[in-house]
């Protein structure tokens, strides 16, 4: 054999470093449960102490399936800005990607609901208005971000490092959209039953008129947030802070 030759069957030497492939992702684990929470929701500061509004949220988790629940009720003259009352619905399935919703829909007062069918199989989106769009892998609603978000931190702590940004593709009224959340670090949140330990999230708006949300997810095993903001372009605020569960 000429001398630096390799021998049968031997890998070429190139001196280069082997980079090992990328290790699978987790799966998400979804535990059945069910239950209910109740939030009081405040316009500005919740150290104000002005409650415009009750929120009730109902969940049940199966093996398989899905349904969220949530209805909010203002009071006073904030009813006559929200419309009075705001009712969204979310189900679909549970895999070990946590949450595929295949319906959502959506009613403020009395106008007429909004909702979208999302068809996994085939990676389209239905919106009520007869529009279709792509649906990536992954895609939440409004009312089961939240949840998937602390599914996603439960079994992937990694990923909510502060300075992290989790990306969700999201529907929106009318289309799709990649959604960073942006992880802000721990921060505490008083509750009725306490101080609970939580983790902040962030996202800004996406258009000019979409509303930037803040998400404190608990650091214990609860999928329901312990507080969510939702600010307006105009700088008006409501702030949802848990009551009891």
């Amino acid at each position: 054999m000429p001398a630096g030759a390799a021998a049968p069957g031997a890998e070429p030497v190139t001196g280069e470093p082997v980079i090992p492939p990328p290790s699978p992702e987790p799966p998400i684990v979804v535990t059945p449960q069910s239950g209910s929470v109740r939030y009081r929701v405040h316009y500005g500061d919740p150290a104000d102490g002005n409650v415009v509004a009750t929120l009730e949220q109902s969940f049940a988790i199966g093996a398989d399936r899905y349904q969220l629940h949530s209805e909010g009720r203002a009071q006073g003259l904030i009813a006559w800005f929200y419309r009075g009352t705001l009712v969204q619905d979310s189900v679909g399935t549970v895999s070990a990607a946590g949450l595929a919703p295949s319906i959502y829909r959506e009613q403020r007062g009395d106008r007429a609901p909004r909702w979208a069918t999302i068809d996994a199989a085939r990676g389209e989106v239905v919106f009520g208005s007869g529009l279709r769009r792509e649906a990536p892998p992954g895609v939440q609603d409004r009312l089961s971000a939240a949840v998937q978000l602390a599914l996603l931190r439960q079994s992937r702590p990694a990923l909510f490092e502060p300075g992290a940004t989790i990306h969700l593709p999201m529907l929106g009224s009318s289309n799709v959209e990649s959604v960073g959340w942006r992880v802000l670090g721990e921060e505490p949140v008083t509750t009725d039953a306490g101080v609970v330990r939580a983790m902040r999230l962030s996202r800004a708006g996406t258009s000019e008129d979409d509303p930037a949300i803040d998400v404190w997810l608990a650091l214990d095993a609860r999928i329901v947030p312990v507080r969510m903001r939702i600010t307006e372009p105009s700088g008006r605020a409501l702030d949802q802070v848990l009551a009891s569960q």
